[in-house]
């Protein structure tokens, strides 16, 4: 395989001085200059060209020592496909299955006040019209179905096809209705829900929220905390013990003996499961290069999508939630074979000064990638001496706080946490506050999966030819665009609001996309060292969100379109704030916290537009 990237040299290290292999490629990356370089240059001649000379060598060693993984083990080959190949099956599975269980576990199901042992051969529909006669006019949810008239229905002798409004049934006392203590549910399809299991209608009925409530809690503490772990003990251990907490937990949820274990039980495996997938996702985007970066930086959408169908049709065929919660749970015991499968990080090791684990897995990766590495062969770790004025080389105990110590590590993070809070804010808002589509639950959920891979498609494309700021840009526009443009479109004056229901779509692409490329971006501007907190605290943000668009889609009491219009401007915003963030398709990956300082320093949108107007000046 080629990249349109370049593909790096191999480094070798030989009775102490470093052997150079020549390129044909213009692009490739130029041999380190040697040692004896370095001593020649007057360091106190600040303006001399010897010191250009030496600001040069030293950014060529600092790539040189950064990309030395790859330029090792080839950005990609027979092992990177082994092993991405399982990674892109599995690794958004328990995701998917623990996070859009709530579809249909909470589905929606007809339910009445229980029917009376005399009553129970009674249809359904007549059965109301005796007990409450006024049940076809009740439209408030939350109200359905909760009082019954205060009859004593052991002493009511009727016949079934009689009309009822004209008895006169006598009260038991003063009150003419009463509240249900029990109920009867619908269970032509769904078997058994949690809305059937735990009685969460009438006065319960505020209680079905609690379940979303409480997974994308799990989910924001879970990202956050597994990166925090990640990086302080390993991709491989935090992948396994997340995994092993999810087929417990999950297993056990599975027969909740009320609500409140049930919430539980979707906190933890909330907690576990996206961290699983971010860790394994930091995993893989650690070990390869060039375009292929691109591409598998994206291409588990594909999985969640998948995989998404797949709950779906199995909760068609399983219609009760908790053989599903079980089916969801226990099988993914197999994926702890994913343990000894995957070796730990390389890239982690390194980084972490480990350089004997890095050395050794390196040269098996070369080995099944068909490359040949000298006996003499070393890894250098990344530079761990602190100058007192600059930031530290490796993470420390400082961790989270080390993305805010540095200018430019500050702005790039807190545009990434504004990037991730906004599309999911805009995606389940959206999700909430959007139309059917006049089908049934199963076709609209499908519809909406099944549109994520053409879309997840042009992520890409656009991707490897226009790079990821001008991507996020692009699709932040487009939706921010689209939704505002709700805005101005009269109400029930087109058939079916078929233009509302158009940019409605738009803007739910759109923000689909720009979390495939979020994924991207946040891997290559945070450096290895704090990768996974910085993945994990960015994604913290993206649970933020979810929980804050109930509010906003609340607004549409001041018109229909206003919250369309609320999530528009949201998207503008983000679409703006992108502008002032680098461009990574074209840089190494960080593995530093000076790394992640110094590269894109001055590169932005706008920084770019002045580089390319001053050439073009310069060419006339």
């Amino acid at each position: 395989f080629t990249s349109t990237r370049d593909i790096l040299r191999h480094i070798s290290v030989s009775c102490g001085q470093r052997e150079h292999r020549g390129s044909k490629d213009s692009n490739r990356m130029a041999p380190r200059p040697d040692e004896t370089l370095l001593s020649e240059v007057n360091p106190f001649l600040v303006s001399s060209p010897s010191n250009t000379k030496l600001r040069e060598v030293e950014e060529v060693k600092v790539k040189d020592e950064k990309e030395q993984i790859l330029d090792a083990i080839g950005i990609w080959g027979k092992w990177h496909l082994q092993k991405c190949l399982v990674v892109l099956i599995i690794i958004w599975l328990p995701t998917s299955f623990h996070l859009l269980n709530m579809v249909f576990y909470r589905a929606d199901t007809d339910y009445w006040c229980t029917r009376p042992e005399k009553f129970s051969g009674w249809s359904v529909e007549k059965w109301k019209d005796l007990s409450d006669p006024d049940w076809r006019n009740q439209t408030e949810p939350s109200k359905k179905t909760c009082f019954i008239k205060n009859y004593d229905y052991d002493q009511i002798s009727v016949d079934e096809s009689a009309d009822f409004s004209s008895f006169n049934f006598p009260l038991l006392g003063e009150s003419e209705l009463i509240p249900c203590t029990s109920w009867e549910y619908d269970t032509s399809f769904w078997k058994l829900t949690i809305i059937m299991d735990f009685d969460l209608v009438c006065e319960r009925y505020h209680l079905r929220k609690l379940q979303q409530q409480m997974t994308f809690l799990g989910l924001m503490c879970g990202v956050f905390t597994a990166g925090l772990i990640s990086d302080k003990f390993g991709r491989r251990k935090t992948m396994l013990g997340l995994l092993l907490l999810t087929v417990l937990v999950g297993t056990l949820s599975s027969f909740s003996p009320n609500y409140p274990c049930f919430l539980a039980g979707n906190f933890v495996c909330g907690f576990s499961t996206l961290g699983y997938g971010t860790v394994m996702y930091v995993w893989m985007m650690e070990h390869v290069g060039g375009k292929y970066k691109t591409i598998l930086g994206a291409a588990p959408h594909y999985n969640f999508g998948f995989w998404g169908l797949m709950t779906a049709v199995l909760a068609y065929l399983i219609p009760h939630w908790r053989h599903l919660q079980l089916l969801f749970s226990a099988p993914l015991i197999v994926l702890v074979g994913g343990f000894w499968y995957l070796p730990e990080s390389a890239r982690w090791l390194l980084a972490n000064g480990r350089v004997e684990e890095a050395e050794k897995i390196v040269r098996e990766i070369a080995r099944v990638n068909g490359r040949d590495l000298p006996a003499s062969f070393r890894l250098k770790p990344p530079a761990t001496k602190d100058t007192g004025t600059g930031p530290k080389q490796r993470g420390s105990s400082l961790g989270f706080l080390q993305l805010f110590m540095w200018p430019n590590m500050r702005k790039k993070t807190l545009i990434c946490y504004y990037m991730w809070f906004s599309t999911a804010l805009i995606y389940y808002g959206l999700t909430l506050n959007s139309n059917t589509l006049g089908t049934d639950l199963f076709t609209t959920f499908s519809i909406g999966k099944l549109l994520e891979f053409p879309s997840i498609t042009l992520v890409i494309f656009l991707l490897l030819k226009t790079g990821r700021r001008i991507t996020l840009m692009v699709f932040y526009g487009l939706g921010g665009v689209c939704l505002t443009l709700t805005m101005f479109v009269p109400l029930n004056y087109f058939a079916h609001e078929w233009p509302i229901l158009v940019l409605n779509l738009l803007g739910r692409i759109s923000a689909i996309n720009t979390l495939a490329v979020c994924y991207i971006y946040s891997a290559e501007v945070f450096p290895t060292v704090v990768r996974n907190v910085g993945l994990g605290s960015s994604s913290f943000w993206a649970r933020i969100g979810p929980m804050i668009a109930p509010f906003i889609v609340d607004l549409k009491v001041y018109g229909d379109t206003v919250p369309l219009g609320v999530f528009g401007a949201v998207a503008l915003l983000a679409g703006l704030l992108v502008t002032f963030m680098p461009e990574t398709s074209t840089t190494p990956l960080p593995d530093t916290i000076m790394d992640g300082e110094n590269i894109g320093s001055g590169d932005s949108f706008w920084s770019s537009l002045r580089k390319r107007k001053s050439a073009k000046t310069t060419e006339i």
